[in-house]
């Protein structure tokens, strides 16, 4: 098996995780948390379907004698036909596109999160940290929890 042969399936899978990001982002911004949510399993098939792919590039590379990595993907794409380093060179623009997005949308997740803290605390219902889910919302339960404040 070559190790190209399954580049048009990683592309596709990688071209379908970007558009989920793209969604992803547009859910963070808007605040969206619940719609976000929904987006999380789909998002972890696209990277699952991804790292077997890649698995399956890197054991094709090693039967040829290459080694089991991008690295060795370069050595065995410097002997390959053009069109082959051209659809490589596809796939690494869109996993870059995809590096970045999931960037961004680290980045407006945190500040999602920091919102929540800010709302929450101006509410008397700040909790310590720690205690928010994936989707950066505060577990309540956690905080009901907590001992209570004595004021005197």
């Amino acid at each position: 098996m070559s190790p190209a042969c399954q580049l048009d399936a990683e592309t596709s899978t990688l071209r379908s995780l970007l558009a989920v990001l793209r969604q992803e982002q547009t859910l963070l911004t808007s605040g969206d948390v619940e719609a976000h949510a929904c987006l999380l399993e789909g998002k972890a098939n696209h990277v699952a379907e991804l790292s077997r792919l890649a698995d399956e590039r890197h054991r094709a590379l090693g039967k040829l004698g290459f080694p089991a990595s991008e690295h060795g993907m370069q050595h065995w794409l410097a002997l390959s036909p053009d069109c082959t380093r051209a659809e490589w060179e596809s796939l690494m623009s869109l996993a870059r596109a995809a590096h970045e997005a999931n960037r961004v949308n680290g980045l407006l997740l945190g500040q999602l999160q920091s919102r929540n803290r800010q709302a929450l605390a101006a509410l008397g219902l700040g909790a310590p940290s720690g205690l928010y889910g994936a989707s950066g919302q505060a577990d309540l339960a956690l905080q009901a929890a907590r001992p209570a404040r004595v004021t005197g």
